[in-house]
């Protein structure tokens, strides 16, 4: 799991063409502009590039829910931990350096 900055990390992007269409069941805005001529199909393939992660993998996503639905899924503590400290002392370092 990665932690980001980034408030659109954490919405669930569509993975296929059927998805895309429709989903929100209102017209995509276009940013910046808000030029009537903006194709939304360019501006939306323009954000999924931007804000998809690139180590995104669906199958494991699905494989890890279905864990958690069964009861099989264990949290690895201690590499939770590590990465937990890891961030800490790169913040602390961020915030002495500044």
């Amino acid at each position: 799991m990665k932690i980001t900055n980034n408030p659109a990390a954490g919405k669930p992007l569509a993975s296929s063409g059927n998805a895309r269409s429709g989903a929100t069941g209102r017209p995509a805005a276009a940013s910046g502009s808000g030029s009537p001529s903006t194709d939304p199909a360019a501006r939306l393939s323009q954000l999924e590039a931007q804000y998809a992660p690139s180590d995104f993998s669906a199958s494991k996503v699905s494989e890890i829910s279905s864990a958690i639905a069964a009861g099989r899924y264990q949290v690895n503590a201690g590499a939770v931990a590590d990465k937990l400290l890891a961030s800490t002392e790169a913040l602390a370092r961020k915030s002495t350096s500044n």
